[in-house]
């Protein structure tokens, strides 16, 4: 006889079945989630979590998948769900923690990280809990509690590159030095062809007052690294422009112009690096007053893509052969001269149809990097850089026309210090076009400067430009007055401008 099975045995059965369900729902979703098939994994979590409402690891599945989404309020709904169901797990309690960190939710993050350090956790989640923390402490500004999380964190999980790199930034705000220096050494080491290292050092070198030191960094990464990256580049830039502030030889503006060709030409920048290579450019241009080479990197800036393809700034590059051991040589010297055609000349060059088709052999004999002809918006900060460099520039050539468009033009800014100064600028031009107006103009921007100074009292551009006009319509005595309201290293260039006027410009 066949026995019949009992209630009991039947709902056992059941619940077996029904826990093998569960078990390969949730195992195929994290097996989708892997492979960053997300909806998949999402949808097999919820058909776990219809299965059992009280299954931990689906909501975690689930979550998971939120936070890969950026659906960081969805995640931190199904963790707090998981953190239910599983009060005893640290683990759970970190998942909640780091979502909530992620959406700046940061007392109720600290609150769930000190719960899972109080139950414990696997060490990959305390190493990136510890990481976390000394992130949050070293944005409000608790740099030894900073330094004792990522060390901490470091003890779990060695050699971190971002922990590295945050123990040396601390280390320069606390102004330790050696232990900075230290720490870049560790980066060295741990990422020889990184130049985050070479960099952590330059900067603490340069905020010690070592700059010969600091230059031995920026020599030792350009012989070490197999390119020359972009962030090195800007730093050999900067040095050249600390050394001007030390000894005013503008010599040192043409070798960082020289650095900026010199990557240009040898290696592949984004659309980006080229834009941010043109304005450095520009504005070292006009450091050295050459007004028609600012306007040309700038329309250059404008277009980068064709700019760049078509050799706009280092085109005619020749090389002279150096001592391979003097690598810096290269770099600090006038290497090379060029003649470049204009943006409108390429552009009309390209519309005639004179630009020569390479065969087949020759494009494989002459491969260089190009752009890609993408879309490329300039941003908001770089179109203020550019106007104010037009007039600059304009100004150089007094062309006042011009001027008083990119005043304009810089007036549609969204920083208020931009508007100012388009203000400032465009009463300028008229008074030196002598249009009729000008004197109304400069009582208008004197007030809405004034009105700007009484909204902030600490918006020093509008103070100083309210006394340059003072100064531009005679107005000396209160010119003076206002001065006197200015930090001395801000009074003193104003008062040569006024003494020079008083003297009839000599």
């Amino acid at each position: 006889m066949i026995r019949k099975q009992s209630r009991r045995e039947w709902s056992d059965k059941m619940s077996d079945i029904q826990n093998e369900r569960l078990i390969e729902f949730i195992s195929n979703s994290k097996v989708a989630f892997i492979n960053g098939q997300f909806q998949e994994a999402f949808t097999l979590a919820k058909e776990a979590i219809k299965l059992d409402e009280n299954c931990a690891d689906a909501y975690q599945c689930a979550a998971n998948v939120c936070m890969s989404l950026g659906r960081y309020e969805d995640a931190i709904e199904y963790y707090q769900k998981a953190v239910n169901c599983d009060p005893n797990n640290g683990n759970r309690f970190f998942s909640l923690g780091y979502a909530q960190a992620s959406v700046n939710k940061i007392a109720e993050a600290m609150q769930n990280f000190a719960k899972a350090d109080e139950l414990g956790l696997n060490e990959d989640a305390a190493g990136q809990m510890y990481h976390i923390l000394g992130i949050v402490n070293q944005e409000f500004g608790k740099l030894d509690d900073a330094l004792i999380n990522l060390k901490k964190s470091e003890l779990i999980i060695p050699a971190d590159m971002d922990i590295l790199k945050r123990k040396a930034v601390i280390y320069g705000l606390l102004d330790e030095i050696t232990n900075g220096l230290q720490t870049a050494n560790q980066m060295k080491l741990l990422a020889p062809s990184d130049y985050s290292g070479y960099q952590a050092a330059y900067i603490l070198l340069k905020q010690a007052g070592r700059i010969d030191d600091a230059f031995k960094e920026l020599r030792y990464a350009r012989m070490n690294l197999p390119s020359f990256p972009f962030a090195l580049c800007g730093d050999m830039v900067n040095y050249e422009l600390v050394k001007h502030e030390q000894d005013g030889d503008t010599i040192h503006f043409e070798k960082a112009l020289a650095y900026i060709k010199h990557f240009l030409k040898k290696e592949k920048p984004s659309i980006s690096d080229v834009v941010e290579c043109y304005l450095t450019a520009a504005d070292l241009y006009l450091q050295l007053e050459d007004a028609d080479k600012v306007i040309e990197c700038l329309v250059a800036a404008e277009k980068p893509v064709f700019s760049y393809n078509n050799g706009v700034l280092f085109g005619e590059y020749t090389p002279q052969q150096l001592d391979p051991n003097s690598i810096l040589n290269e770099m600090n010297a006038n290497l090379y001269r060029y003649e470049q055609l204009s943006v409108e000349q390429l552009e009309a060059m390209r519309k005639s149809g004179t630009y020569i088709t390479p065969t087949e052999e020759s494009k494989a004999d002459n491969e260089e990097y190009k752009l890609t002809d993408e879309t490329f918006d300039i941003s908001v900060e770089d179109r203020d850089r550019i106007n104010r460099m037009y007039i600059g520039a304009y100004t150089l050539l007094e062309d006042n026309r011009k001027i008083m468009y990119y005043a304009l033009e810089l007036q549609k800014s969204q920083e208020p210090s931009m508007v100012e100064l388009g203000w400032y600028t465009e009463a300028r031009a008229m008074r030196d076009l002598n249009l009729d107006g000008w004197q109304d103009q400069y009582g208008s921007v004197i007030k809405k400067l004034r009105n700007n100074i009484l909204k902030d009292p600490t918006d020093i551009n509008a103070m100083i430009l309210r006394v340059r006009c003072l100064i531009d319509t005679e107005q000396f005595d209160e010119a003076e007055e206002k001065c006197k309201y200015l930090k001395e290293e801000l009074q003193k260039p104003l008062m040569e401008e006024l003494n020079e006027a008083k003297n009839g410009g000599k």
